[in-house]
């Protein structure tokens, strides 16, 4: 009887086809696990937050503007298992890598997302660090200019800020998690525990993902005060470079949008050594804006962080001022 079966170059060939196509095809199936995988969890994340405001909105804390993100949190903390939460000098340490690669391809330092600028908002205020009870990782803001929501508003859906995830058979499925409760916050979130590749870059693998639009950026948070720099624990701060009264400086401070700083924020700013990035008072002393007695006002030497007093009247000393 005759036998029949497959060559050995026969099955070599099939084996080698066989790996051709899975070679050609693996990277793409991995690609859209990972998506699928990624946009479950960013749908998870955002779900819980809004399901926290929508808590927060029946118990009538959605019916005020919060003045910080601060604030905000912590109200929405106690509807929201949170497991640690760090302040905007702190806001490393509630997130699980060190460096990001942005949308542009550049990196970012975590430790300097400190405004919204710094997630591409427009607001003024800081950012809060949370990790929450599953080990998510986000970096939120609030904005308080947004209109408050009273418990007897509309809530009103926005599903086109839904993420479309991939189901069986090509079709996708809609998480529509954003409504008008969440209409004053936005936030960055790492959704795969600082696995790399710790990126915003457009494509599948991408890890950190949005709320609606907050990505990182390296916007300075000062671009509003021209020749300002950014002290922590400040704000921004201008050297002025003038001789002026105590009256005049805080005019002058006013009218640019800032404030003539206190004598602990100079204490501060002495403290930090920020005259390596600040220069000093014209005359080595800086008017503040806390009183010593009557009409005279204490002066700090950020240089030296030496403690004077003048009167207010004196046109002899320098000034700084400070914004938010």
């Amino acid at each position: 009887m005759n036998k029949t079966g497959f060559t050995l170059a026969e099955v070599l060939i099939t084996l080698g086809v066989i790996g051709v196509v899975a070679a050609i095809t693996l990277p793409s199936f991995m690609e859209n696990v990972t998506e699928r995988i990624n946009s479950e969890r960013q749908a998870n994340i955002a779900q819980k937050i809004t399901q926290a405001m929508e808590q927060m909105r029946a118990h009538g804390l959605l019916n005020t503007q919060y003045q910080s993100t601060d604030a905000f949190v912590d109200e929405l903390q106690k509807y929201l298992k949170i497991a640690k939460r760090c302040d905007s000098n702190h806001i490393a340490d509630c997130w699980p890598t060190e460096k990001v690669t942005m949308s542009d391809g550049e990196e970012l330092e975590v430790s300097k997302a400190k405004t919204g600028a710094n997630l591409s908002l427009s607001t003024e205020t800081n950012n809060v660090g949370l990790i929450l009870s599953d080990g998510a990782s986000i970096i939120l803001n609030y904005n308080p200019s947004i209109d408050p929501i009273d418990v007897g508003d509309k809530v009103v859906s926005v599903p086109d800020e839904g993420k479309s995830l991939p189901v069986g058979n090509g079709k996708s499925k809609l998480f529509p998690y954003t409504t008008t409760v969440t209409n004053a916050i936005d936030f960055v979130m790492d959704v795969n525990g600082g696995k790399k590749p710790n990126s915003e870059v457009a494509g599948r693998a991408r890890d950190i993902r949005s709320f609606k639009t907050a990505q990182f950026s390296k916007a300075d948070p000062c671009s509003k005060y021209p020749n300002s720099t950014y002290i922590e624990d400040i704000g921004c701060v201008t050297n002025m470079k003038m001789y002026k009264n105590q009256f005049e400086a805080r005019a002058i401070c006013s009218e640019n949008g800032m404030i003539l700083p206190t004598k602990n924020q100079l204490m501060t700013i002495a403290n930090k050594k920020a005259y390596l990035y600040i220069e000093d008072c014209y005359s080595g002393r800086c008017w503040s804006d806390t009183v010593y007695y009557t009409s005279n006002y204490y002066l700090v030497s950020i240089r030296t962080g030496g403690i004077y007093n003048d009167r207010q009247q004196n046109p002899s000393y320098g000034f700084l001022c400070v914004g938010n």
